[in-house]
């Protein structure tokens, strides 16, 4: 399974998506606001990542995939926003985050996309013979 870090600023949010995805066996740290994101991918490296856009500021969200990206390059990056516009989209996926989506994240979504994140992260390390 995979280690995932859920960032959001509703505390619901955050304990409702780590029981749901802890039953499913996955390993997953989670962050309140962006500061405690970034330590938390600094110390804990996670594979995927769901980061609210909107979490200290309009746009702390874009901080945080910087930062994991620069820590941990090959983190699958996930930004969820309430109101998804074209500004928001395009400048997220230009600085790496896989795809931009839409809060409320239900959870056959959020297993959805933990599987395909993973699914392209074997793919990213699947050496082809010469």
């Amino acid at each position: 399974m995979a280690k995932i870090l859920i960032v959001d600023d509703e505390p619901d949010v955050l304990e409702f998506q780590k029981a749901f995805l802890t039953r499913r066996k996955h390993e997953v740290v989670i962050a309140g606001n962006a500061r405690e994101a970034i330590e938390v991918a600094t110390k804990e490296l996670p594979e995927v990542v769901f980061c609210d856009v909107r979490i200290d500021s309009d746009r702390a969200g874009f901080e945080v995939l910087e930062a994991i990206k620069k820590i941990k390059p090959d983190a699958v990056v996930y930004l969820i926003t309430g109101l998804i516009d074209s500004d928001t989209e395009e400048q997220g996926l230009s600085m790496g985050a896989k795809e931009v989506l839409t809060k409320p994240l239900p959870n056959d979504v959020l297993e959805k996309k933990i599987n395909e994140a993973l699914s392209s992260l074997k793919e990213d390390f699947h050496v082809r013979p010469d």
